[in-house]
């Protein structure tokens, strides 16, 4: 005699599948962790989990996410940053 916690079916061959579909959003990140001054402008040291950011309209490009530097030609009153994933 099976046993009462045993669960057994007739049909089918006898397996299961199932797809599961996970989705992390992660918000983007940019932080500016040290300003120094350079003779033609700003040396930013920053840390984002972006490969790429635009300051004062021009675009930089990272081979890497988490901290990086750049340079940028003007004064930090005149930059502005636009970030996004």
């Amino acid at each position: 005699m099976p046993l009462p916690s045993r669960a057994e079916s007739g049909y089918g061959s006898g397996s299961a599948s199932a797809r599961v579909h996970i989705t992390v959003v992660v918000p983007p990140v940019f932080r500016v962790l040290q300003v120094t001054p350079v003779a033609d402008g700003y040396e930013y040291r920053v840390w984002t989990n972006m490969r790429l950011v635009a300051i004062g309209g021009r675009e930089y490009r990272f081979d890497h996410v988490g901290e990086n530097t750049v340079r940028v030609p003007t004064a930090p009153g005149d930059t502005w940053i636009v970030h996004g994933l």
